[in-house]
């Protein structure tokens, strides 16, 4: 079996682009890792916190194969989130970001998230799993609140009590599966997800579609959607596909590969 890779990104209708995204990979394409990081802070300064997740994370996997994804994972975040509070140190505002990585294999898939960049597993055109927002809205959802107070009060989507850089413990959430041909991984920030249906666009979503030109599609959706005040938008994807030369090989041989493998 395969990957194929595809990343868009645009700066909406704002000002300067804060998101940042990156597909590496090591040189025996033995692992895979998949970066989303959403800045936020002045002028500058959500860029360079959102790009320094990109660096600590391109800087620790170009090292090479790691025994415990989890750790490696999580040490990105915390390592990323360390750097940025030392930025924060000479800036008028405090940088911050918000990220989503995925580390995959020939067979599996770890994940971290901080904040509310997500991550999406799809599997024939069925939801698999979808990473939870470190968000008000999403605590309030989670206690089973309408998002309403007896003053109505609504807590906005974007509203997050998690963060790197932030003034908050930080507690990266991971998760990880198996893979197999036909799973499908979208990491996103919320200027993606916040003006599409990302469900009902992958429901309906052949696997041949997924390639770059579609990415650039999507990304223009959403900021059409956005009516002239959407977001930076970013998004990266991974697709498991059927190697076409395993497919083509006799029953009885793809047994004995699996017997001997």
């Amino acid at each position: 079996m395969t990957w194929q890779y595809a990343s868009a990104l645009t700066i909406g209708d704002r000002e300067e682009q804060q998101d940042r995204v990156a597909i590496l990979h090591l040189e025996d394409r033995g692992a895979h890792l998949l970066v989303v990081a959403d800045g936020m802070g002045g002028h500058n300064d959500g860029a360079a916190a959102a790009q320094t997740v990109i660096d600590v994370a391109s800087g620790r996997f170009n090292q090479g194969m790691t025994d415990d994804p989890r750790e490696f994972l999580e040490s990105i975040c915390l390592d990323a989130h360390d750097a940025i509070l030392t930025l924060s140190e000479n800036r008028e505002s405090a940088p911050g970001s918000t990220c989503v990585i995925a580390y995959l294999t020939a067979s599996q898939v770890y994940c971290v998230h901080v904040g509310d960049s997500r991550l999406y597993q799809f599997h024939g055109g069925r939801l698999i799993h979808k990473t939870p927002d470190h968000s008000i809205a999403q605590l309030m959802q989670d206690h089973e609140s309408d998002h309403n107070d007896e003053s109505g009060y609504s807590a906005p989507q974007n509203q997050l009590y998690m963060c790197l850089g932030g003034n908050n413990e930080l507690s990266p959430e991971f998760y990880a599966s198996k893979v197999s041909a036909g799973d499908f991984f979208l990491l996103c920030s919320d200027g993606f997800w916040g003006q599409v249906d990302v469900e009902k666009i992958f429901s309906e979503t052949d696997g041949a579609a997924i390639d770059q030109e579609y990415a650039g599609q999507l990304v223009q959706l959403a900021c059409q959607q956005g009516q002239g005040k959407s977001d930076n938008i970013c998004l990266a994807w991974a697709y498991r596909e059927d190697d076409p030369a395993e497919s083509e090989k006799p029953g009885f041989l793809k047994q004995l590969i699996t017997w001997f493998s």
